[in-house]
């Protein structure tokens, strides 16, 4: 466990117990600290010190709200069907609203077939469309080449992932044949449908775009292969139930193992040939628009 820490650079704090039994004071490493259920001693200490690596002094990052300007407006496409929640919106598409909301930006909410009349009906222009990934295809044929589009799995590579490392791990979809191994991993442990998104429409999508039938392997919630050497491709969600230190990790793994990878919707964008358009808004993509 020391080792995976250090190699993740994760702070550590060995707790040594049953202090209270020691006939004489040990030893400790700067990181140590000798701890007594029965007495107390050093409990108090021992949590202040947790508390202490918890604290960071890193910058605060955004959704999507730093790219744009107060008083904006944003139309976010939701589509109805029988994968969204009945009786709310998904996580994504919560913290979006929120944020945008924070920023004092018109927030336009739509179904895909209410595209058009919606735009129309607007005074001013539209500085962003977000959309649900799976809409990706009709949403971009909807939208004008001006407005700039995305989706909220691709603010999410970039919120809680490495935008740049996914946006280029969709290069090695034209390199996948037959047999090959992809991994498909999402984050969340949620009920699979019939048309559920990872295990059925993903790989449709790669078997169109490639014309190859390769080999799939999922994983879900916590369960993220150690060993990535085997993959030809990985293929994960949002990550939106991850931690940005997991979800960082996980990248980080892929790329030390060798195994390109790609995000749900940097591949649906990239299937679609829409991946340049929905990047464009990012200017850390800035250079991998131009090769």
């Amino acid at each position: 466990m020391i080792a995976r820490f250090e190699r993740d650079n994760t702070p550590y704090i060995i707790a040594r117990t049953k202090s209270d039994l020691l006939s004489s004071p040990i030893s400790l490493a700067e990181n140590e600290i000798a701890v007594s259920s029965v007495t107390g001693e050093g409990i108090e200490e021992l949590k202040n010190r947790i508390g202490a690596l918890a604290k960071t002094a890193s910058k605060e990052k955004y959704v999507v709200s730093d790219l744009l300007n107060e008083g904006d407006t944003v139309m976010l496409v939701i589509p109805i069907d029988s994968s969204a929640p009945k009786g709310r919106i998904i996580l994504p598409q919560q913290q979006v609203l929120r944020e945008l909301l924070d920023k004092h930006v018109k927030v336009l909410c739509v179904r895909p077939e209410e595209i058009d009349g919606a735009l129309a009906s607007q005074k001013t222009p539209v500085s962003l469309v977000i959309t649900d990934s799976q809409a990706f295809s009709y949403v971009s044929e909807h939208v004008p080449d001006e407005i700039p589009l995305t989706s909220f799995s691709i603010l999410f590579a970039r919120y809680k992932g490495d935008i740049v490392t996914l946006a280029n791990g969709a290069k090695a979809l034209g390199k996948i044949k037959d047999g090959d191994k992809i991994l498909i991993s999402e984050g969340c442990t949620h009920h699979r449908q019939c048309e559920d998104i990872g295990t059925v429409k993903i790989p449709k999508m790669i078997e169109k775009f490639t014309g190859a039938k390769p080999e799939y392997e999922f994983t879900s919630g916590g369960g993220f292969p150690e060993d990535l050497t085997g993959y030809s491709l990985i293929v994960h969600c949002g990550g939106c139930m991850l931690t940005e230190k997991e979800m960082l990790r996980r990248v980080r793994e892929a790329g030390a193992q060798g195994a390109p990878i790609v995000n749900y919707g940097v591949l649906i964008a990239h299937v679609n040939g829409i991946l340049a358009r929905c990047l464009s808004p990012f200017e850390e993509c800035k250079d991998i628009l131009t090769t």
